[in-house]
């Protein structure tokens, strides 16, 4: 099967097929050779260096990944021509022969999933946390709000920190308090985060599971509100560690429906984070 028919497939399972713009989208060829026979595919949130080794070395030469290869929107590469790491990469990228498909704005608008459309990222994620029976916002097939079993903060934590295979994790607030309703903001970049306090007033919230955070707007709501004796607290785990458990569901549980005889692993790229803590 050749690596433009699996594209073609996994797009004609999607919500957003034949409404998806493919003059705009974000979900590209970002390098590599489509017509070429498929040896293999990999998925992962990001295909940084040390993956598309570790595809190689399984013996795949298709990766689809969530996020951009080469560093900025639209995957653009001609500032790049002089620079070092664009170079190695691509380097490599050309000695492995391996084909990067970014599978971003497809996967977020819908997979069919036991006949009904879900983010397969958000979605994924509550899969591999075991909180589907958990999810209390409206929409279920994009879950952003959980109310769980009330649990020691700091036991949540370390929870995430085991099921999202990660090595730590930023805090802020109070992480002795207790976690019951549980937020997930997606992007908290100061742009309507007024709105999100809105939310997490009049929903009760507790604790946010963040993936983007700025210090200014919610991350010191919910200091302040812990510092004024309230359970609020923070778990920022940043973006690229929040939403690849929707990749390894996409490769475990969905992508074997559609594709037959051929290899699908997910590799993970790893924390995003290294924890540094004062001697």
């Amino acid at each position: 099967m050749k690596i433009s028919e699996i594209i073609d497939v996994v797009k004609k399972n999607c919500k957003g097929y034949g409404t998806i713009d493919e003059t705009k989208t974000r979900d590209k060829v970002l390098y590599g050779d489509v017509d070429k026979q498929c040896t293999g595919i990999v998925t992962t949130i990001y295909a940084s260096y040390d993956v598309i080794k570790k595809a190689s070395e399984l013996g795949a030469n298709f990766i689809i990944a969530h996020e951009a290869l080469f560093w900025n929107h639209g995957d653009h590469t001609d500032w790049l021509k002089d620079n070092e790491t664009f170079k190695l990469k691509k380097q490599l990228l050309d000695e492995t022969g391996i084909t990067v498909w970014r599978d971003h704005d497809y996967i977020h608008s819908g997979i069919m999933h036991q006949g009904r459309y879900v983010d397969g990222i958000f979605y994924g994620l509550a899969y591999e946390l075991d909180w589907l029976n958990y999810i209390s916002n409206d929409d279920v097939n994009r879950p952003q709000q959980f109310t769980i079993p009330k649990t020691p903060t700091r036991e949540v934590a370390q929870y995430l920190m085991e099921k999202m295979n990660l090595k730590g994790m930023k805090t802020m607030g109070n992480i002795d308090g207790y976690t019951e309703k549980i937020y997930l903001p997606f992007h908290i970049i100061g742009e309507a985060d007024n709105r999100m306090l809105s939310y997490i007033e009049e929903n009760h919230v507790d604790t946010i599971l963040a993936m983007e955070i700025t210090d200014f707007t919610v991350a010191i709501y919910m200091r302040d509100g812990a510092q004024a004796g309230l359970a609020k607290s923070v778990l920022a785990a940043g973006h690229f560690n929040v939403e690849e458990p929707g990749m390894k569901w996409f490769a475990e549980k969905h992508l074997p429906t559609l594709i037959k005889d051929i290899p699908v692993n997910f590799i993970q790229a790893g924390d995003s984070y290294t924890m540094l803590l004062r001697k």
